[in-house]
């Protein structure tokens, strides 16, 4: 890497771009520093400085992918949106142009949207008349309750809108690839119950919110529904809110009643036949939504279902309201899915909302959910080359047997579970940049286009574009029912992130992150490793954390590990929950402490993560004694094995003045304290006193 043998200094335009990044972070005193105790403030001191308020290092990344795809949706061409690195791609022709002028007119069309004119709001209007023609109600109708004689015609109206991608009495119906999930239950749909409530449920036991969220609605159903005067939407609104109060309280008793089994969500899981779907949950009619939404002859026999209890109480609720609340309630449902692609002043006003970001990201966004195949083939061939790809693949192989070496040496683990371990280790699949096949090749201008056959655009009407393209996306979706689970599925591959899906055993990293700073191929190794190779050895240790460890080496969720081995992982785990637990970050004014049990999953993978990955690169070196570690321009007065640590922690750099306190990652800067506490190799770099981590597992 780099440019080993030429000079002791990269002076790559990578090398540069990297060492200015930590430059500018890094303390003017920071040889004053002890990096034992301060190494956050020591390596993040001109985080705001340089990056404002509320951002980061990925922060940073994801806008100027953002602006990436900005170019590429505003080029005058499909030559110009290829870039340079046209290349990569397979045998060009004007199929390569009907891609980009689908991808063009979705964004003009998004781009000239007019929300001041009344004609902004018609589409939504229509699709109000569609369901209400499925389902006649009228909305003054708020006195007669919903009886067996509704039933059919409710889940007409809900199969109406779910096909377009918008479910209404439950939670998305997919997994993740699609509707299809892995078949650890042996089903491939799901019906989780959790979109009754917000993640504040607070919110539902004021009064005085839910009367003004009761005023907001009726000023929005004002609004959008067609001739409906205020009264009658002022009174409707109050009668909706009443209907989703009552489906929070029943889920929130019912969930107090019945927690999962020791934390386990599956606890909660139960495999249902289609057939008996009618008793479970009768004011639904999920078999018939099943049927519909599925091709013929591919309806599946069985779906899991989400706490399965509670559909009949559910049911109850539904028969406890008039006939308009419950269609108001789909009609608000609908609103909320399609927000963000309406576009109507007076919605947004009667909503109290106001857009927080540009026109132009606005469109990138709605390009990943319309045209997300089209999108990612021109941000492949503009911004990922085969030597990134190579060289993730050879850091993702190191550090994998870094880590199965790690497990070997662990005298808490049994011989068997060690020895499943590994194979668990051995068994992950490895997505790395962007899909090669299913559903499509991206680098293949004529399978994209294949895929994308027989939906088509305007440039006048953005909201209907939408629906065509959430219509033609949810069928494709559930055309794969019958198949099995897509493992090499990456879903947007211009994310800047990576995950591990414990269903697949799969570890997916995206292209998006594979961009300076995390990563470029020029970089010297500490730098390689101690950027995007610590995030891979984030998401190989997510597979044995203390979720990921409950599914065995073949993605089936059930025990494989021994009670010792158990008790001994449990022990050492709470090492981290209680370590992370008097951790404190300011949020509000006010210092709050991390939630130990909450973050211990992502813990635990940042130590065991950043050892594979520091393991990794020192064999690495090792293994090529001809071959030196460049200095980073500027930085010559850091050690390389200092410089793997400092590169790592200028990923968390951060500025965010929040927290989320039901992220179940800590705050990006107590993830450099808890590494700087749990680094032997980090302590050992820098030679502060204490050498033994404070907690250890992997």
């Amino acid at each position: 890497m780099g440019q080993w043998q030429s000079s002791p200094v990269c002076n790559t335009p990578s090398c540069v771009h990297a060492a200015s990044y930590v430059l500018q972070n890094l303390a003017p005193n920071w040889a004053e520093m002890d990096p034992c105790t301060d190494f956050d403030k020591m390596v993040c001191y001109g985080t705001y400085e340089h990056n404002g308020d509320d951002s980061g290092t990925f922060t940073k990344v994801r806008e100027r992918t953002d602006r990436i795809l900005r170019t590429i949706f505003e080029s005058s061409s499909s030559d110009e949106a290829l870039g340079v690195k046209s290349s990569l791609l397979t045998a060009r022709s004007n199929i390569e142009e009907y891609n980009f002028d689908m991808l063009r007119t979705a964004y003009q069309a998004c781009m000239n949207a007019d929300p001041s004119t009344a004609a902004a709001i018609e589409p939504l209007q229509d699709l109000i008349i569609s369901v209400n023609k499925t389902w006649p109600v009228s909305p003054t109708d708020l006195k007669t309750k919903v009886g067996p004689n509704d039933l059919d015609s409710l889940t007409k109206a809900s199969l109406l809108l779910e096909k377009l991608d918008i479910p209404v009495f439950h939670g998305y119906c997919n997994g993740d690839d699609g509707p299809i999930m892995a078949d650890f239950m042996n089903s491939v749909l799901y019906l989780p119950a959790w979109l009754y409530y917000q993640s504040d449920i607070t919110t539902y036991l004021d009064k005085d919110k839910m009367k003004s969220y009761a005023e907001r609605l009726g000023k929005v159903f004002a609004v959008s529904y067609p001739d409906v005067d205020s009264e009658t939407a002022a009174d409707l609104g109050k009668a909706v809110v009443s209907f989703e109060m009552e489906l929070v309280q029943t889920a929130l008793a019912y969930e107090e009643a019945n927690p999962p089994l020791n934390d386990d969500f599956t606890s909660i899981l139960k495999n249902v036949s289609v057939s008996e779907l009618p008793k479970v949950a009768p004011a639904f009619g999920f078999d018939k939504l099943v049927a519909g939404l599925t091709p013929p002859g591919k309806t599946p026999s069985l779906i899991i279902l989400e706490s399965h209890q509670l559909w009949p109480l559910f049911s109850k609720v539904v028969s406890n309201h008039s006939r308009a609340a419950v269609q108001g309630w789909m009609v608000w449902k609908t609103i909320m899915a399609l927000l963000n692609q309406i576009d109507s002043d007076e919605l947004f006003t009667a909503l109290k909302v106001e857009m927080t970001v540009d026109r132009w990201e606005l469109c990138v966004m709605e390009a990943d959910t319309t045209l997300r195949h089209i999108k990612d083939h021109y941000f492949i061939s503009s911004t990922y080359v085969n030597q990134t790809m190579q060289a993730a693949e050879r850091v993702t192989d190191n550090i994998r047997i870094a880590f199965k070496e790690r497990l070997e040496e662990l005298d808490w683990m049994s011989d068997e579970s060690r020895k499943r371990a590994i194979q668990k280790a051995d068994n992950i699949l490895e997505n790395i940049g962007y899909p090669k096949s299913e559903p499509v090749d991206l680098l293949s201008s004529e399978s994209v286009a294949a895929y994308y056959d027989g939906l088509n655009f305007t440039t006048t009407n953005r909201l209907s574009n939408v629906l065509a393209a959430r219509r033609f996306n949810l069928a494709k979706a559930y055309a794969r029912v019958d198949g099995t689970p897509n493992r090499r599925d990456m879903a947007n591959v211009a994310d800047v992130n990576a995950y591990y899906n414990p269903k697949t055993n799969a570890i997916v990293i995206p292209a998006g992150i594979s961009q300076l700073p995390f990563f470029h191929y020029h970089l010297p190794d500490y730098a390689l490793y101690g950027g995007l190779g610590s995030i891979i050895g984030h998401e190989i240790t997510h597979g044995f954390d203390n979720r990921g460890r409950t599914w065995n080496e073949n993605a089936e969720h059930r025990s494989w590990w021994d009670n010792a081995t158990v008790a001994a992982f449990e022990k050492r785990a709470q090492c981290f929950v209680d370590q992370y637990s008097e951790f404190e970050y300011v949020a509000g004014g006010e210092k709050i402490k991390v939630e130990g049990e909450l973050t211990l999953g992502e813990n635990l993978s940042d130590a065991g993560g950043l050892r594979a990955a520091y393991r990794a690169w020192t064999s690495a070196r090792e293994s090529m004694p001809d071959v030196w570690d460049q200095q980073l321009p500027g930085l010559e007065g850091f050690t390389s094995e200092q410089l793997f640590f400092i590169y790592h922690a200028n990923l968390w750099c951060s500025t965010k003045r929040e927290h989320n306190p039901a992220d179940p990652h800590a705050p990006d800067m107590v993830r450099i304290r808890g590494m700087t506490e749990n680094s032997k190799e980090f302590r050992e770099a820098f030679k502060c006193k204490g050498k033994k981590p404070k907690c250890e597992l992997f």
